[in-house]
């Protein structure tokens, strides 16, 4: 299922409700986060391009972790992939590449002293 609208970068009530369960386990995790908006093969139509489009729904999944209580200094990188990454490669229009990804980034053990 998509995340987003065709065009949007406003995460759908079928994408808010599971965030909203992901983001008090996150909270609690001391992991630093990445963040990845894709879209799908369709050329964006609006301002911008497809580059802008999956960067403005990192973007707003950084907001809306920011407003769950998440920390901003616990965020690596927000960044957009655009069509580059499909979840569905061999569908590259399919509604869910419309997606956001989030990574919790694995922390280095410290070195022996």
């Amino acid at each position: 299922q998509p995340m987003f609208a065709l065009g949007s970068s406003a995460l759908n009530d079928r994408a808010r409700a599971p965030m909203a369960r992901v983001a008090p386990v996150i909270a609690r995790l001391p992991n630093a986060i990445a963040i990845a908006g894709h879209t799908d093969a369709t050329p964006f139509r609006g301002q911008g391009s497809n580059w802008d489009l999956s960067a403005d729904r990192a973007n707003a999944t950084r907001r809306l972790l920011s407003e769950a209580g998440i920390a901003d200094s616990r965020i690596r990188s927000v960044a957009g992939h655009a069509e580059r990454d499909p979840l569905l490669p061999d569908q590259p229009n399919a509604a869910a590449n419309r997606r956001v990804s989030i990574t919790l980034i694995r922390q280095q053990a410290e070195a022996p002293r």
